[in-house]
């Protein structure tokens, strides 16, 4: 060990930092996120497999 990881508390032994947790404001807007970007995946794929729109206009 060097004499930096006295400086260095929250140094992990392979050499990554602590990060603390997320708040649950930040986990759920990103839950919030997801869902509304899974939601449009699931609706252009619908709109793709019922013809209305076109992936290979001909």
């Amino acid at each position: 060990m060097s004499q930096n990881d006295d400086d260095e508390p929250m140094l992990k032994p392979d050499g990554h930092r602590y990060e603390k947790p997320e708040s649950r404001e930040t986990t759920v807007s990103k839950e919030v996120v997801y869902g509304v970007l899974g939601l449009l995946v699931v609706i252009i794929a619908i709109l793709i497999a019922t013809g209305t729109v076109p992936v290979f206009p001909g």
